[in-house]
């Protein structure tokens, strides 16, 4: 499958993930003003824009890393606003952040095992280990060597199937593309698509603008840490407003 090609989904339902009206940053200096999303079930939504816009902020937000001043983060309907991430974990959302998201020192196998935590059941997470080997025979090959010695894109897709373990309804990925070759990047966007496949909502920051609006259904700009336009990905890709200002012409 492309990455143009895009998976089919139910956008019948309410969402999934709504963000209402959210204010947030880092002790008194505020990032995000006001920002506002929803996203479906089985949607791929990213969220683009320059540095230093919020990006990272806003995901940090949705998981609970940090409390918003104002506004709500609904998951299902339930307010989950000032839940802590490890309930979030519980209720299905997985967050995998941008650089250090896997245990260096630890190997394959025991990065998966301490993705599968929350499992609190050994059988059940030795079974979705095996899914997982499954899914991904590379991490099998490589299930005893140590995962700071795994290349880039081999880091990239343990950190994927290590959120993959809990089975979340939500995915939230920070700059999944950061420090990739083009070819790399490629790979990692197919296994993004994969995973959506089976269900998995995501939303997606990204500093590389194109490849995520090639992938997603749709997308949010923000800048200055205020969402500036909202459009399927294909209608952002051909905004010449967003050509301009965000894709460098």
């Amino acid at each position: 499958m492309t990455l143009n090609a895009k998976p089919n989904f139910v956008n019948a339902m309410a969402p999934i993930l709504e963000v209402q009206n959210v204010f947030s940053g880092y002790g008194k200096f505020e990032v995000v003003h006001g920002v506002s999303l929803h996203v479906q079930l089985s949607e791929i939504v990213c969220v683009i824009g320059p540095n230093g816009s919020g990006k990272s902020t806003l995901l940090k937000t949705i998981f609970g890393l940090i409390k918003p001043k104002q506004g709500l983060v609904l998951f299902l309907g339930k307010d989950i606003t000032r839940a802590e991430s490890e309930e979030k974990v519980r209720m299905g959302i997985a967050y995998i952040p941008q650089g250090k998201n896997i245990f260096p020192s630890l190997t394959v196998r025991e990065n998966l095992e301490m993705g599968g935590t929350p499992l609190k059941d050994s059988k059940r997470i030795g079974k979705a280990i095996e899914e997982i080997f499954q899914r991904y025979p590379l991490l099998e090959k490589r299930m005893k060597m140590r995962a700071g010695s795994l290349s880039g894109g081999e880091k990239q897709v343990l950190a994927l199937a290590r959120a993959s373990m809990i089975q979340p309804q939500l995915m939230l990925l920070d700059e999944p593309s950061l420090g990739l070759a083009p070819k790399v990047i490629e790979e990692i966007y197919e296994r993004i698509n994969e995973i959506n496949r089976s269900g998995v909502t995501f939303v997606i920051v990204e500093q590389n603008a194109r490849k995520a609006l090639r992938t997603a259904h749709r997308g949010y700009v923000l800048d200055l840490g205020v969402s500036r336009l909202e459009d399927t990905g294909e209608g952002l890709l051909n905004n010449e407003e967003v050509k301009r200002l965000y894709l460098g012409g």
